[in-house]
This record gives structure tokens, C-alpha cells and sequence, in this order.
């Protein structure tokens, strides 16, 4: 006889089914025709391993093992090794937000989630250290002195925010430097 874990499987499964993650993902990105799993397949049981029990990505295939993933999810723990999650991850880098987007855009869709107000939770981040300008990628929010939360003008930041629905559903995620916000702004108060 055989014990694994079952815990909130289920409860992923069904989400991630509504939610047609792996469909999203396969659509973005699709996988090799030898793939024995696709990328989709791979990120629904990378998603369910950091909500039932997270690990680091040499741990997974062991996590798999223990837990009831390829009863749930028709996946073999030996095709969740730290080398298929790292191709899985690589393949979807580039397209996050798409992906990110599509998904956020069917849940507000399927759980009928109310987007009508919309609130920023914000943060900022001090860093310690030279960060000149000139070294740092100008498509990534830039670390430099700005406004911070904390009051702490003498150091640089990075500011990071949120934007979450009355129901706290994460809608947008943003970042920028504390001099020029890069944030969606509103009017309303």
C-alpha cells in the first residue's frame, strides 16, 4: 500500500483548471513535440507545489513523490526534476505579463471578481551601495534616490506596488524609481 499526501490538490486542480492555466501557458509557449509534458502542465504543478508545500526546485520531483500530483494531476514525479521546471521557467520569462494578464483577466471572469475600485498598495525598498545609473537596465525600474516610506532620503530605492480589488485579488503589479512613478494614477480618492 501506498500513503501520499493529498492536502489542497484538489483545490488547485480545480482552479487551475477553471482558470485554463496550462491551456494559457501552452498557447504563449509552446513546448517541444517530444515533450513528455507541456510548459503548462509543468507551471499548474509548480503552482500547486508553492501553495500545498513549497520547495526549492531540486526538491519538487521529491515533493511530487510524496504528494498525490500524478493522481491529480497525470503528472510523474520524475518529469517535475529541477531541469523541466527550469526550461518550463525560462520559456514563460519573457511573456509574464502576458501570461499574468490572461490569467488575472479569466479569473475576474469565472469568480466574477468586481474590478470597478481598485486600490495601490505600496512599498518602497532602501538599498545600501553605489547603483550607478549608467550600469543599470533601463527596461527594469532604475535604483535611485527618490521619495521613500521610510523617510531614509539619504538612501536609494526602488518602489514596488499593487494593485488589489476591494476583495484584495491582486490585479496589477507595479514598480518604479521614488522620482518617476511609473503607475497607472487615478482621481478618484
Amino acid at each position: 500500500m501506498v500513503e501520499k499526501r493529498l492536502g489542497a490538490l484538489p483545490v488547485v486542480s480545480e482552479f487551475t483548471r477553471r482558470l485554463d492555466l496550462a491551456g494559457i501557458v501552452d498557447a504563449v509557449c509552446p513546448g517541444g513535440a517530444s515533450a513528455h509534458v507541456t510548459h503548462g502542465q509543468v507551471i499548474e504543478a509548480l503552482v500547486a507545489n508553492r501553495l500545498t508545500s513549497p520547495a526549492p526546485l531540486v526538491r519538487v520531483e521529491d515533493w511530487a513523490r510524496c504528494w498525490a500530483v500524478e493522481e491529480v494531476f497525470g503528472i510523474e514525479p520524475g518529469l517535475l526534476n529541477d531541469d523541466r521546471l527550469a526550461r518550463a521557467l525560462d520559456a514563460i520569462a519573457p511573456h509574464l505579463e502576458h501570461i499574468a494578464g490572461t490569467v488575472g483577466a479569466r479569473a475576474i471572469a469565472e469568480f466574477g471578481i468586481d474590478v470597478s475600485r481598485l486600490h495601490w498598495d505600496m512599498t518602497s525598498m532602501s538599498v545600501h551601495g553605489a547603483y550607478p545609473a549608467e550600469g543599470q537596465d533601463e527596461d527594469f525600474p532604475v535604483i535611485g534616490y527618490g521619495h521613500p516610506k521610510d523617510r531614509r532620503v539619504d538612501l536609494k530605492q526602488v518602489q514596488a506596488g499593487l494593485a488589489v480589488t476591494a476583495d484584495a485579488f491582486p490585479s496589477t503589479p507595479g514598480s518604479s524609481t521614488g522620482r518617476r512613478p511609473r503607475f497607472p494614477r487615478s482621481s478618484a480618492r
